[in-house]
This record gives structure tokens, C-alpha cells and sequence, in this order.
């Protein structure tokens, strides 16, 4: 599965670390919540499928994996937690929250998105023990730790449900599992990767959430995106951490042992597989289970839902980020093939339906034949067929990031339009222009453009 490669290692930990931190700022710009961190998952993801000379079909596991294992810890709650570190008297306890809630992000993450490494190596029903594990522990950790409050990162005055302690006990399930049933050369690359994915996360969150606080000593500057500084320095260490794990494991023999094509050992099925499986598993996570969900329970449905009644304990968790992994992960088992579409147009996905939904905020969320559900069926739509082009040419795993990364990018930038007054410059001087209002976008664009270097120079794109 990974050839001896032929980068140094200041690559394997810079160009993760740059194409994270691009995901990541864009996780928060045009979506939130573990949908949106999709983004960043995939990024870093395909970064490591092209740093290690994976074959395409490899990597495109790994990719399913990797937007699976880091949008997890999108189900957490931290606005709350970040408040404190405005006011030098809860600075200490806010940082500690951010550092913890990002250490169990990097920890279940890197052992999550390492399994897409080794995933033709373990039998598929250990890898689906594994997962309900996952789902198991993350109850557990809910009604153990999280519903009391035994240890509580939040306002206390405005509640909101916290999650991190489900996770962290869903990692441990997780890897506990895998200790037993797998071998120790595969257990040790899952293992490196949940560490450094654990200190990355800590370091990311910890240190970049001090952003905020410098904001809160200097409110007289130009600049002002201190939350985008925190999310960029955070998608930044974690990256390069993973980067890091991705170096220390590329010598490995299971890894190694596993450079046949695993191409081979998939199906080949006509065009209109693939896009239809991708359909179905879309309106299933994103349409019919929430909503079949929301009926149920007879409440709302929010990212990071309380429980309750019965009822609500079970929606609580089917609408839990880790049941659609699991989905993820089995449609992969069963259509092989359509892993780039459930990695790279379903990620899109939600991005497009989170710009819909801000463009039109008061058409009814779950009715799907209107006006806004054809916006993001005809968006998803182009994405899927470049998407089943690209799968099909040279230089796969390059030419789908580039397409991630440029219709993402597509995405921020339509943002600008959906409020006429964020356009208005009238009497702004250029650097309150540049250093102020338009400084997230300047960035998003450079960083786009300088991890598409990496690309199509490094990875010699223009080479057939």
C-alpha cells in the first residue's frame, strides 16, 4: 500500500500542517459542527495518501476513514469554553477545557483516520465491533460524565450539553478493542497516530484558543479575526502532527507488506453506480435520518443534542456524528468504489447545504423539493461528476484534492454576496481592507494556492 517514500521530512509534517489549517478555517467559515469537519479530514487525509505514494483506491480509504475519524470532534461544544479565555480570571480554566476537548479531537481522530491505513489488513467485522464500540463508549461517557456535569467546560448560568467525555470514553473502547484483536505491528500504527493526533489536538486547541484572549487585551486593532487565528493554528499543529505520525510510520512492514493495488480487488461498476450510491447515503444522513429523528423524538435536532426521555436518548445518538462514520464505513465495505464520492462529494455536500441554508434562512429545513434543495443537488451534483471524471485519470489522488480544495474555496467566497453590506469598503482605508475586513478570505485564497503548489510541483501533477 506505501511505497518507500521519496519526500523529506519536513514535507511530511509542513504540507499536512498547511492543507489541515486550510481545511480547518474553512470547517468554520462555510460550516460547522463535524460535517464541516469533514473538510479538514479529507485534506489531511489525501495529504498523507500523497506523501506516502499510496495507490488511489488505498487512499481512498483512508480518505473515508480520515473525514470520518476528524469530524467527530465536531459533535463537541466549545463556544462556551472559549468565552472564558476573554477575562484573565477564567483564562486558566477555559484553557484547560480547549486543551483537553483537543486532545480527545486529536486522540479518537489519528486512531480513527488510522485505520484507513491498515484497513485491508483487519477483517471487516472487527472494524464494525470496533465502531459500535465507539458508539457504545460515546453513550457511556455521555451519561457518565457529560449529563451530570462532573466535569464541565461550559457556562453553568446557560447550559449546553457537552460531549468531549463520550468521545474520550469512545476512544478508549476503540483502541481497547483493537489492542486485543489485531496484531501489535498494525495496534502500533493506530496507537502513534491517536498520540500524536492527541498531542497535536491538545497543542493546537490549548495554545490557539489564547488567540482570544490576546483579542480581548488589544480591542483597538484592525485586525479582529482572532476566532480564525485560533482555528488556523489549531488545524495547523494537529496537521503537523499527524504529518509527523505519518513519517514514523511509513517504514512500517505492515504497511509495507500491502503495496499490491488493492484496485484489483474491487468491483468495476457502470457510471451510475457510484453517483447513485453516493445519493442514497446523502439523503440518508443528511435528510432522512435527522428527520425521521426529529419526528421521533419530537424535539429539534441540534449538533450535540441533550438527552432525556428515552426517545431522546436514542435520536441523541443515531444523529451522533459517529453512526454516520459507521454508515460511511460500511457502504465503503460494500461499494469499494464509491469511497472518492462518499470522501470528496459528500463532504462538498454539506458544505453547499450550510451556504443554501444562510442564503435562504426561512425555508423549511426538511422539505427537499424546493428551490433550495435543487441548488444543492445541481452544486453536489457537479462536484460528483468532476468527482467520477478525475477518479479516472492519472494522478487520482492530486487532481480530486485540488477539486476539494478549489470548490470549497468556491464556497467561501459566495459567502460575500449573502450580505451586501460585507462588500461595502466605503471609507475604509486599505489596510483596515486588507489587515481587517477581507484578511480571512486573503488567507483562505493564499493558503489554497500555496498547498495547490505543493501539488502540482511537488507531487509533479504536470507529469503524466
Amino acid at each position: 500500500m506505501i511505497k518507500t517514500s521519496q519526500y523529506p521530512q519536513w514535507m511530511f509534517i509542513i504540507f499536512p500542517a498547511l492543507a489541515m489549517m486550510l481545511g480547518w478555517g474553512l470547517r468554520g467559515h462555510i460550516g460547522g459542527g463535524p460535517f464541516g469537519a469533514m473538510i479538514p479530514g479529507a485534506m489531511v487525509a489525501l495529504s498523507m495518501g500523497l506523501l506516502c505514494e499510496m495507490p488511489a483506491a488505498a487512499t481512498s480509504f483512508l480518505l473515508v476513514f480520515g473525514v470520518f475519524g476528524i469530524g467527530m470532534g465536531g459533535e463537541m461544544t466549545y463556544g462556551q469554553t472559549l468565552g472564558f479565555l476573554r477575562s484573565p480570571e477564567t483564562l486558566a480554566w477555559g484553557t484547560a477545557g480547549t486543551t483537553l476537548k483537543g486532545a480527545v479531537w486529536g486522540l479518537l481522530g489519528g486512531a480513527v483516520l488510522s485505520l484507513g491505513l491498515v484497513f485491508k489488513k483487519i477483517p471487516k467485522r472487527k472494524i464494525i465491533i470496533a465502531i459500535l464500540l465507539l458508539i457504545t463508549g460515546i453513550f457511556l461517557g455521555f451519561k457518565l460524565i457529560n449529563d451530570p456535569m462532573l466535569l464541565y467546560f461550559s457556562d453553568p448560568e446557560n447550559p449546553r450539553a457537552e460531549s468531549w467525555a463520550g468521545l474520550l470514553l469512545g476512544a478508549v473502547f476503540l483502541l481497547s478493542y483493537l489492542k486485543i484483536k489485531i496484531s501489535s505491528a498494525e495496534f502500533r500504527i493506530i496507537f502513534r497516530f491517536a498520540f500524536w493526533g492527541m498531542a497535536g489536538g491538545a497543542l493546537g486547541f490549548g495554545l490557539g484558543g489564547l488567540w482570544l484572549f490576546l483579542g480581548s487585551q488589544l480591542p483597538g486593532v484592525i485586525f479582529t479575526s482572532w476566532w480564525k487565528a485560533m482555528e488556523f493554528t489549531f488545524g495547523l499543529l494537529l496537521g503537523g502532527a499527524l504529518g509527523y505520525a505519518t513519517w514514523l510510520s511509513k517504514g512500517e512492514a505492515v504497511l509495507q507488506n500491502g503495496k499490491e493495488d488493492v484496485s484489483s480487488e474491487t468491483k468495476i461498476y457502470t457510471g451510475w453506480k457510484e453517483p447513485v450510491v453516493a445519493l442514497a447515503t446523502g439523503l440518508l444522513i443528511y435528510w432522512l435520518i435527522p428527520n425521521t429523528m426529529e419526528w421521533f423524538a419530537k424535539t429539534t435536532i441540534i449538533n450535540n443534542m441533550p438527552g432525556g426521555t428515552i426517545s431522546r436518548e436514542i435520536a441523541r445518538i443515531m444523529v451522533n456524528y459517529s453512526v454516520a462514520g459507521l454508515l460511511f464505513v460500511w457502504v465503503v465495505m460494500r461499494f469499494p468504489k464509491a469511497a472518492w464520492q462518499i470522501g470528496i462529494t459528500l463532504t462538498f455536500c454539506h458544505a453547499s447545504i450550510d451556504l443554501i441554508r444562510d442564503f435562504y434562512p426561512d425555508v423549511n429545513t426538511w422539505s427537499p423539493f424546493n428551490f433550495r434543495f435543487f441548488y444543492i443537488f445541481l452544486m453536489t451534483a457537479g462536484v460528483g461528476l468532476l468527482t467520477h471524471y478525475f477518479s479516472r485519470r492519472t494522478k487520482v489522488v492530486a487532481r480530486l484534492f485540488l477539486l476539494l480544495i478549489w470548490a470549497c474555496i468556491m464556497v467561501s467566497f459566495l459567502r460575500l454576496f449573502i450580505d451586501p453590506e460585507k462588500l461595502n469598503v466605503e471609507g475604509l482605508s486599505f489596510c483596515q481592507i486588507v489587515c481587517g475586513k477581507f484578511i480571512v478570505d486573503i488567507i483562505f485564497a493564499l493558503s489554497a494556492a500555496v498547498v495547490s503548489w505543493f501539488i502540482i510541483w511537488k507531487f509533479q501533477l504536470t507529469k503524466s
